[in-house]
């Protein structure tokens, strides 16, 4: 009986040992791994990114939003105010109409600065220029880089801004 004591002993404290053990190696490592971690889910986050941009790029719907560096579409237009948003109008077999937006920006903006506030509201938000393009060369702006982001409204949202009439939702869909 005492032996089987003295192994139970020996046994928990061997455990206490291995833990202990296990704990200090995953003190010094704990900040690499978070590290680490951090860099996959940020690595995968944009890998979605790239995929759900890739399929707004191939299935255009109308009131999608791109927003782009406009200067590399049309050289003429002002290098310093160069990015914009693009709202697609209407979609033609191989002709897609985007309504060019009026507010420029003179970095890569995020998706909530330019309609923050329901901006995309405003009578002045777009121009009344329309721009023209093939589909081909829509695919082309997003594989040279000149389509920056996209966004889908969600409803007639974007990020929980307004971003169109309740009639332009319901004549487009």
């Amino acid at each position: 009986m005492t032996n089987t004591l003295f192994a139970s002993e020996m046994m928990m404290k061997n455990t206490a040992r291995l833990f202990g053990l296990v704990r200090r190696i995953f003190e010094g490592w704990s900040e690499f791994i978070i590290v680490i971690l951090a860099v996959i889910a940020y690595w995968a986050y944009g890998d979605f990114q790239h995929s759900n941009r890739l399929e707004l790029i191939n299935e255009p719907k109308i009131n999608d939003f791109y927003f782009v560096d406009y200067h590399l579409i049309e050289p003429t237009s002002d290098e310093r105010f160069r990015y914009l948003p693009l709202k697609i109008s209407s979609i033609d077999n191989e002709l897609i109409t985007f309504k060019l937006g009026n507010v420029r920006h003179n970095m890569p903006s995020a998706i909530s600065e330019h309609v923050k506030f329901d901006a995309a509201m405003n009578r002045n938000f777009f121009k009344s220029k329309d721009l023209v393009a093939s589909r081909q060369t829509v695919i082309n702006w997003a594989d040279e880089g000149i389509i920056y982001d996209i966004a889908r409204p969600d409803n007639i949202y974007i990020n929980g801004w307004i971003v169109m009439h309740r009639n332009d939702l319901q004549k487009n869909h």
